[in-house]
C-alpha cells in the first residue's frame, strides 16, 4: 500500500545532516535474514542507489521490483540517501542499506540550495570516498543508478570501480543539458534504460536509444465502487505540487466547475511541493486550492483515497510515466491526463480521455464529461484501466524487464 508522504518533517533537518556529513560518516542497517531484499546464498548482488531521501514515485517504483528480483536470483543492497524515509523503510524491513546525507547536486543551481556551493563541494570528495569503500565492501555484479541524477555514483560506480551499471532514467532528459545526459546515458555507464517511448526519444541520439522498461502498478483486490449518482462527483489527483505536474490546472479547474456548478463537485489534492526550485510556487498554490474549496491533503493512504473518488486527473506538463496515473487506473477509476510524454502511452480510450497539456478548460470539460456519464459507462471505463495495467503496466512485466537488463548488462542473455 503506498502513501505520499510529507517530507516537511524531514526536510528542516537536511542542512544540518550534510553540514555534519564529515563527522557522521555513513549509516547502516544490521540486515535479518529474510529481509527486504535479502537473497539465499549464491545470489548476484545488485546494489540500487536512490538521489533523494523521500520516498518518491521513482523510488517506489524500484522498490516494488525487489521481492520479485529476488526470486530471480538476485540479493539486493541499497544507498540511498540519510537520514531520511527512504532509509528508515528499508531498515524497518530488514534490508541492506547503507546512505548517509547527500552533498551531491546535478546542476549549479542545486550546488547552491542550503548549506550551500562551498560546504556540499567540500563534502563531496568524502561522500565518493565512503561511497566506493561501500561498493568495495558489498562488491555487487551490478550497480542500478535509479535516476538519471545519481550519475555522479553511475560514473564513480562503472569509471572508477569498473562495476557494469545500469542506469535506470525515470525523467525526461532535462532541456539545456540533453547533450551531457545523453553522454552520460549512451557512453558513461553500460546500458541505459527508460520508463516509457517518450522518455527514452528524448535520449535518443544519432541512432541510439535506451531500451524501453515502463513503470507499472500493483492491481487491488477490489475495485473503487462505481456510484450511481455520485453529488458530490470527487474528483482528485496526487502528485508533487509543482509546475511540471500542473497542480495550477488542477486547481484552476476545479475553481471554475465549483463555481458554475455549487454542490456538484468535489476536488481533492494529495501531496507537497518537495521540489526545491518550485517550493514556493507549490506553497501559493496550495492558498490558492484551500481558498478555492479544494480538499488538499498533503499526504494520505493513496489507495484508500481512491477507494473515495470518483475520477483522477492529472494535468501534467511534464511526466515520463507517472505512476499515480497507473495506481489510479489500476484502481478502477476512469482518469483524466494531459497528452504529454509518458501520460499518452497510458491511457487509451476505452479507459478515460487525453487532453491538450496546459489547458484548464480541456481538463475541466473533460472531468465534467467523465461526471456527465452514466454509472455504467464510468464502471466500463474503470474496468479498461485495469485490463490495461494489467496487461501492459504489471510489476512482474517490471521485474522481468529489470531482470533482463541486468544480465544484459553483465553481457549475458536472458
Amino acid at each position: 500500500m503506498r502513501t505520499a508522504v510529507n517530507p516537511e518533517r524531514f526536510r528542516s533537518n537536511l542542512p544540518r545532516m550534510v553540514l555534519s556529513e564529515v563527522k557522521t560518516g555513513s549509516l547502516r542497517s544490521t540486515p535479518r535474514s529474510g529481509g527486504y531484499g535479502q537473497g539465499p546464498p549464491g545470489s548476484r548482488r545488485v546494489v540500487m542507489a536512490f538521489h533523494e531521501p523521500l520516498l518518491s514515485g521513482a523510488t517506489i517504483s524500484a522498490l516494488r521490483t525487489v521481492p520479485l528480483l529476488v526470486e530471480r536470483g538476485w540479493a539486493v543492497s541499497f544507498w540511498t540517501p540519510a537520514p531520511g524515509p527512504c532509509f528508515s523503510w528499508l531498515d524497518e524491513r530488514g534490508a541492506d542499506v547503507r546512505g548517509e546525507p547527500r552533498p551531491l547536486a546535478s546542476s549549479l543551481r542545486g550546488m547552491r540550495l542550503p548549506p550551500g556551493f562551498v560546504r556540499r563541494a567540500r563534502a563531496s570528495p568524502g561522500y565518493l570516498i565512503r561511497f566506493c569503500g561501500t561498493l568495495r565492501t558489498l562488491r555487487p555484479q551490478v550497480f542500478h543508478a535509479n535516476s538519471l541524477f545519481t550519475f555522479q555514483e553511475a560514473l564513480t560506480a562503472e569509471r572508477v570501480l569498473g562495476i557494469p551499471t545500469l542506469a535506470h532514467v525515470h525523467d525526461m532528459a532535462p532541456a539545456g543539458k540533453r547533450g551531457s545526459a545523453r553522454a552520460i546515458c549512451r557512453h558513461g555507464v553500460t546500458k541505459t534504460i527508460a520508463v516509457s517511448q517518450a522518455c527514452a526519444a528524448s535520449y535518443a541520439h544519432d541512432g541510439w536509444s535506451p531500451e524501453v522498461v515502463y513503470e507499472a502498478a500493483p492491481l487491488p483486490t477490489n475495485a473503487a465502487p462505481v456510484r450511481e449518482s455520485p453529488r458530490p462527483f470527487v474528483i482528485g489527483t496526487v502528485g508533487v505540487v509543482a509546475r511540471r505536474k500542473g497542480s495550477d490546472l488542477f486547481v484552476a479547474a476545479a475553481r471554475g466547475l465549483m463555481e458554475r456548478h455549487p454542490g456538484r463537485f468535489e476536488f481533492r489534492m494529495v501531496g507537497s511541493p518537495n521540489d526545491p526550485f518550485d517550493r514556493e510556487w507549490g506553497e501559493s498554490v496550495i492558498a490558492e486550492a484551500k481558498a478555492a474549496g479544494i480538499v488538499y491533503m498533503p499526504e494520505a493512504d493513496v489507495v484508500s483515497q481512491f477507494q473515495e473518488w470518483d475520477c483522477f486527473a492529472l494535468p501534467s506538463r511534464v511526466d515520463p510515466c507517472p505512476i499515480a496515473m497507473l495506481e489510479a487506473m489500476a484502481s478502477g477509476l476512469p482518469v483524466v491526463g494531459t497528452r504529454v510524454d509518458g501520460i499518452a502511452e497510458q491511457i487509451t480510450p476505452e479507459c478515460g480521455f487525453l487532453v491538450p497539456g496546459d489547458d484548464a478548460s480541456a481538463l475541466a470539460a473533460a472531468v465534467e464529461q467523465v461526471a456527465n456519464s452514466p454509472a455504467g459507462q464510468r464502471r466500463e471505463m474503470g474496468k479498461a484501466g485495469r485490463a490495461r495495467v494489467a496487461s501492459a503496466f504489471s510489476i512482474e512485466s517490471q521485474a522481468q524487464a529489470l531482470h533482463e537488463s541486468y544480465l544484459a548488462t553483465l553481457g549475458e542473455s536472458p
